[in-house]
């Protein structure tokens, strides 16, 4: 049968209605349909949901985990005190830095360019013994602690990693590689060592900046240290929020990938729900996903579609809570949601609308 203009309609406005009846019923017109009919009502339900979801790029992350934009400028400040603003850098210099001021790691690594994971497997190259992880040169960067001689040991270690670094005497790019990559050193400031960082920390030309924006991003650094919080923080605490503010019990997994193993094992259910309520005897579970490009989209789409299956098995009701951009990017795989779902698929924009649910609306006022 084809498709009427009441069931265009249905099928198009399914992802803004609060009735969870109504969305159920527009997964049902679309099963009914066949051949081109069936791809059209896919296409018109997909459109239908894209609709209240929005991008996240523009959201940058804030945390404890990195220095905010003054306490990096006095770190800054004391590493070119300690270097003669980087006239005299060498392992003595490095380690005064450091020594008064950990926080000076992070300057340090923004001219090398390198992470902490990538700053502590340099410094096995310089000293095989070193057993220093990036977790525990992250918590020397934001944490000072009391001087020791194996803290001594490190900084002594950190400086000579730095130094190998930009000597480039390790992390050197092979002949072979040349035509196709490029260091993380060839860049105006350490294209010539430490000649130029000198030089280059009287000051630098406007478009030296931007260029940097243009192969690098102005936020990347924070952006990969944060890529699972953004997620969290971005639905999972706002669905929390919802559930508080309902006084509905919850259980809500970890972060991570253990967090969801954890709860994958505490409920007998793979892949282990963000969210399940009420917290004792679960009877609605809720997968949330952000996506902000179509790669992205569809190997999480997988995911909810698995859980929705595992769910249904058990009994469950399976909810899904989505956004970012990627979803408008692969309408297929936003549909395949939407139906394993039953239409109970929501973004931001339509959180509101889990309180429709009979199964949730009834838990309201059960957490006392």
């Amino acid at each position: 049968m084809s498709l009427s203009d009441s069931d265009r309609a249905a099928l198009s406005g399914a992802g803004t209605i609060p009735d969870p009846v109504v969305r159920r019923r527009a997964v049902a017109i679309t099963l009914s349909k066949s051949g081109t009919d069936l791809t059209d009502a896919r296409d018109l339900l997909a459109a239908g949901f894209t609709a209240a979801t929005q991008p996240s790029f523009q959201y940058i992350p804030r945390g404890d985990s990195m220095a905010g934009e003054e306490e990096f400028d006095t770190a800054y400040a004391e590493l070119a005190a300690c270097t003669g603003n980087f006239r005299y850098v060498n392992s003595e210099s490095l380690a005064a830095a450091l020594t008064s001021s950990p926080a000076t790691l992070a300057p340090l690594r923004m001219i090398l360019g390198l992470t902490h994971n990538e700053l502590a497997w340099s410094m096995k190259q310089v000293r095989p013994e070193s057993k220093t992880s990036g977790g525990t040169l992250k918590n020397f960067e934001r944490n000072p602690a009391q001087p020791s001689d194996a803290r001594a040991e490190m900084i002594e270690t950190i400086a000579a990693a730095v130094l190998a670094v930009v000597d480039r005497s390790i992390l050197q790019i092979p002949e072979t590689a040349r035509k196709h990559f490029h260091s993380k050193l060839d860049k105006r400031d350490t294209r010539g060592g430490w000649r130029t960082v000198a030089e280059d920390a009287r000051g630098v030309p406007y478009s030296a900046l931007l260029y940097q924006r243009y192969v690098g991003g102005v936020w990347r650094q924070i952006q990969d240290a944060y890529s699972e919080v953004k997620g969290d923080r971005l639905l999972e605490q706002p669905i929390a929020d919802l559930f508080e503010a309902n006084d509905i019990a919850y259980l809500r997994a970890g972060g991570g990938a253990s967090g969801a193993k954890a709860t994958a094992e505490l409920l007998g259910l793979s892949p282990g729900p963000d969210f399940a309520l009420p917290h004792r005897s679960p009877t609605v579970v809720i997968e949330s996903k952000v996506a902000e490009d179509g790669g992205t989209a569809r190997d999480k789409a997988s995911r909810i579609i698995n859980l929705a299956r595992a769910a249904e098995e058990r009994g469950l009701l399976a909810c899904a809570v989505i956004d970012g951009r990627g979803w408008s990017e692969r309408a297929n795989a936003l549909a395949d949601v939407v139906i394993a779902t039953q239409g109970r698929t929501y973004s931001l924009a339509t959180l509101h609308h889990l309180l429709d649910i009979p199964d949730i609306d009834a838990l309201r006022g059960t957490a006392s």
